[in-house]
């Protein structure tokens, strides 16, 4: 308590006298004033923790130095020090801003309690403005952090009234912040979707965060599409007293998408164009409407004429993948068999396999399979895999199994690391693993997590090959997503590759 600097206003030299001792006995650095005048010019001096200061004295009383140290010196605490019977004036005193007053005559121990009384509130005053500086500061940072959101923000309570909407909500509704407080959110979040179902209402009737909702806002000039998050707003005390929405305008993002899905169709049917007549022009070659056609050149042309085929397969994948990445793939699940849907795919690829010095084998489980699968994405799937498979295989052989597994997360043991985030990986049930696998060179290890990526090809060292455009193991991924399946290759360097899938059942 050393540094703690206590100044003594009393015209009385025994009861200072007494008090420096008393205080400097307890640690107290103590200075004395002998009237209102010297305190003030001392004050003026010199800072000070804590203010005795006698009410009675010549030239300027106690109560008129309170009133002038409040004046300039507000944060400086003070205890009155009165003679028996003048309390009320005391009272008075700390109505004016004293924090306590001790009455003559004292002993040592009063006067040291309410001198240690005094100091502690000071402290604690302090602290609290400290406290109450920093809240400050941090409330000021996060207002300057919403209001210069690039999102528009809007905060409602418990009733769903509107408390508070930043500046790009302001601009973005056309309106003014306090004149749309404590109106229904639904006033301000004019939406093409029921109102129930606007994100901060969902959490209001919910109490769980409600992420990515796309609706359209109507605002008096136009429809502005956005993109919505909410989450529940809380008091210290964990409960919830409101939720806030941000709202995304995603306009620019819409007109892009707009963009590229013109460009994508324009590019397919640019390509598309001059493929037909390439086909067209080929088949009156080979019908011999240009003259005579030997064996020999009817070869090339059925060549070409694959060529041709496989450019408007790409093209196809191209246009899939696309519909699948802006959710315009419609995907139709219809109980099928699975045996004879993949009879079908593995008997187009078998003449393939033979004019290769190929073996393709088809292996079906004992009893009929059904499972719901959108048959012509499914073919095109396997179809893809097995078109992979005889591209990179030059010996050996293909097969294609059919199995329903005991054990799924033993099944699922090969998905490689990083394939799939961790809480989507297979949940225990039924499921249909089809597998395709060959005998080519393999994958190279560092391949197997990107190679279900965009425009990936997995080279194969071996072989001087890629896989082509690097489109279709992507348009796999998305064909398994859309069946909430699972697809993943396993591969040993020189001794082939294994792409497996795996179809949910769902439960008995």
């Amino acid at each position: 308590m050393n540094n703690v600097k206590i100044l003594i206003v009393d015209d009385e030299a025994d009861i200072a006298l007494i008090l420096k001792l008393q205080l400097e006995d307890a640690g107290y650095r103590t200075t004395r004033a002998r009237d209102g005048l010297e305190a003030l010019e001392m004050l003026a001096r010199e800072h000070y923790d804590l203010i005795l200061l006698d009410i009675r004295m010549p030239r300027l009383d106690g109560i008129e130095v309170l009133e002038r140290i409040r004046q300039e010196w507000p944060e400086l605490v003070v205890v009155m020090m009165t003679a028996h019977g003048s309390e009320d004036i005391a009272v008075e005193a700390m109505k004016k801003g004293a924090v306590d007053y001790i009455s003559k005559p004292f002993s040592s121990d009063d006067m040291k309690k309410r001198v240690e009384r005094a100091i502690e509130y000071n402290r604690t005053r302090l602290e609290n403005e400290r406290l109450q500086r920093e809240v400050e500061e941090e409330r000021r940072k996060m207002e300057a952090i919403l209001q210069g959101m690039a999102e528009a923000l809007v905060a409602v309570d418990r009733q769903g009234l509107v408390m508070s909407i930043n500046r790009t909500a302001a601009e973005l509704f056309g309106v003014d912040a306090a004149a749309v407080h404590a109106r229904p959110v639904e006033e301000l979040l004019s939406a093409a979707i029921p109102a129930d179902r606007l994100p901060c209402r969902v959490v209001l009737a919910t109490g769980e965060p409600c992420l990515d909702v796309a609706y359209d806002l109507r605002l008096p000039d136009r429809m502005v599409p956005v993109l919505s998050s909410a989450a529940p707003l809380a008091n210290a005390a964990g409960e919830m007293i409101g939720s806030v929405e941000i709202i995304r305008d995603i306009s620019a993002l819409k007109a892009l998408e707009q963009e590229r899905e013109d460009f994508v169709s324009m590019l397919s049917h640019d390509l598309k164009t001059p493929i037909t007549a390439i086909i067209g022009s080929i088949d009156l070659v080979k019908e011999g409407r240009l003259g005579p056609v030997n064996p020999e050149q009817s070869m090339y042309l059925d060549a070409a004429v694959e060529s041709c085929a496989e450019m408007v397969d790409m093209i196809d994948t191209l246009l899939d993948v696309h519909r699948f990445e802006a959710g315009r793939m419609v995907t139709t699940l219809v109980e099928e068999e699975l045996g004879p849907l993949l009879q079908r795919t593995v008997g187009r690829f078998e003449p393939v396999a033979r004019h290769s010095g190929l073996e393709l084998t088809l292996s079906l489980p004992s009893t009929p399979v059904t499972f719901l699968v959108d048959r012509k994405q499914f073919g095109r799937l396997l179809g893809n895999l097995l078109s992979n498979a005889l591209k990179f295989t030059t010996d050996g052989g293909i097969e294609v199994r059919a199995e329903l597994p005991d054990n799924v997360a033993a099944a699922a043991q090969g998905i490689t690391p990083g394939a799939y985030p961790t809480e989507s990986l297979p949940p225990e049930g039924r499921y249909l693993l089809v597998s395709v696998s060959d005998t080519g060179a393999g994958i190279p290890v560092d391949s197997l997590v990107t190679i279900f990526d965009r425009f990936v090809q997995a080279r194969n060292r071996k072989m001087g090959k890629s896989s082509g455009t690097g489109l279709g193991l992507a348009f796999c991924r998305k064909v398994m997503d859309a069946h909430r399946g699972f697809i993943w290759a396993e591969s040993e360097p020189d001794k082939g590759s294994t792409f497996r899938m795996l179809f949910p059942l769902g439960t008995d």
